[in-house]
């Protein structure tokens, strides 16, 4: 079974609801790369599985948008260095690499490596 992650429009339509605006160019860009990273990380339940239906499973659509919403949050920051200023003292903080939500919902389907 071939599943078709969710498309540019679609997370488009996520990323506005969101408050993120970016142009489509990027939007299609950053969802190739990382529907290959994600693909390139995880295993798919294939057709024999009895709890498999026609969509790309929910949870990693919504696993997928929020990859893309990262890798473009995290874009302006090059350095992946964020400062705040608080009561007068500045604080750094690194950004993270990786979102704890995408890291949940795609735990089930996560390839286990040996090795």
């Amino acid at each position: 079974m071939t599943w078709t992650p969710p498309d540019a429009d679609q997370v488009t339509a996520y990323l506005a609801s969101t408050g993120m605006t970016r142009t489509a160019e990027e939007i299609s860009a950053v969802l190739a790369a990382e529907t290959a990273a994600q693909a390139s990380r995880l295993r798919f339940p294939t057709q024999a599985d009895p709890t498999v239906d026609e969509d790309y499973p929910a949870d990693l659509a919504e696993a997928l948008c929020r990859r893309v919403a990262h890798t473009l949050a995290v874009r302006v920051l090059p350095l992946g260095l964020q400062a705040t200023l608080t009561d007068g003292a500045v604080t750094t903080n690194v950004v993270a690499g990786e979102d704890a939500e995408v890291r949940r919902l795609e735990r089930p389907y996560r390839k286990r490596v040996i090795g």
